[in-house]
């Protein structure tokens, strides 16, 4: 799957906060497959939700209380010449263990991805790492 994403604290953890969709309906840009929707266009529609509706659905309720670029955040691109997912993201989150909250997510195996910088991806928040498995 390929989506924009953000780690935010939810009840003191690392929880991840995303747009998946399956390849099958992610749109071409170039030679990537991606998601036309941006950060703020997805963070505002769940802020529009409200908290009651994002934690009955189990959602953190961060887009609710914070703004999008507070966040750590990213976004998982598919790129079709070197068949391999892409996670461009913010400084912080390449940890293997912020990676590897992001691969389940997206239900990538973190061999098939490789972890650039984006300077566009900057926060000002810092998340604590996630428990180790």
């Amino acid at each position: 799957m390929v989506g924009p994403f953000w780690v935010v604290e939810e009840n003191g953890k690392p929880a991840i906060v995303a747009l998946t969709v399956p390849l099958e309906r992610a749109e071409t840009y170039g030679d990537m497959l991606t998601v036309e929707t941006g950060h703020f266009e997805h963070w505002s529609r769940l802020a529009r939700r409200g908290a009651a509706v994002l934690r009955t659905a189990g959602e953190p309720t961060a887009p609710v209380w914070s703004e999008y670029e507070e966040w750590p955040r990213g976004r998982v691109i598919f790129d079709c010449v070197a068949r391999r997912f892409l996670i461009r993201a913010d400084r912080h989150l390449h940890h293997p263990a912020f990676v590897r909250l992001i691969t389940d997510c997206f239900c990538i195996e973190a061999d098939e991805v490789t972890v650039l910088l984006d300077d566009h991806y900057r926060s000002v928040r810092r998340v604590s790492l996630p428990s180790e498995r």
